[in-house]
């Protein structure tokens, strides 16, 4: 059974040409990882899970997925270290991340100028439509390799 408000007009485009776009969801909360991955999986994403910061820089930079949804306060690294290291990267530096954080909003213009896109407040998680509009808003912004041959190949899997 397909959940109805899942199909975007984008979901439908990518369904038609069978292109799965990848979220790397870092967090270290498994119940917020289970509800972000069936949500995002059935709107037509491949969904990759991460715990800690170390782990979700290491699947950053070894499978560059489309969109990062990175909490803040993660174990071993956090969300603002990996948040500096991917913007220090050549190969990382254009993926957008979209921050998540228990944090108040008053955080949101330091992780803005950190290089995050957006930054949502997990509280208001509970309508999943503003992390779906967040990741649609993400994939529209330009990129720097948007005009090249590649980008208008399906993914493969040495992407």
């Amino acid at each position: 059974m397909v959940d109805r408000q899942s199909v975007t007009p984008q979901t439908a485009l990518r369904r038609a040409f069978n292109i799965m776009l990848k979220i790397l969801v870092v967090d270290d909360n498994l119940h917020l990882q289970i509800v972000l991955k069936k949500r995002l999986t059935s709107a037509g994403y491949k969904v990759e899970l991460a715990s800690d910061g170390e782990e979700g820089l290491r699947l950053a930079q070894q499978n560059l997925p489309d969109v990062i949804v990175l909490d803040m306060l993660l174990p071993k690294l956090s969300g603002l270290d990996v948040l500096r290291a991917l913007k220090q990267e050549y190969a990382t530096e254009g993926i957008p991340v979209i921050a998540l954080s228990g944090l108040p909003l008053s955080n949101e213009a330091r992780l803005r100028k950190g290089g995050a896109i957006k930054y949502l407040q997990k509280s208001n998680l509970e309508d999943m439509d503003i992390l779906m509009q967040a990741i649609d808003h993400a994939l529209l912004l330009p990129r720097e390799d948007e005009f090249s041959q590649r980008s208008f190949l399906p993914n493969t899997a040495d992407r």
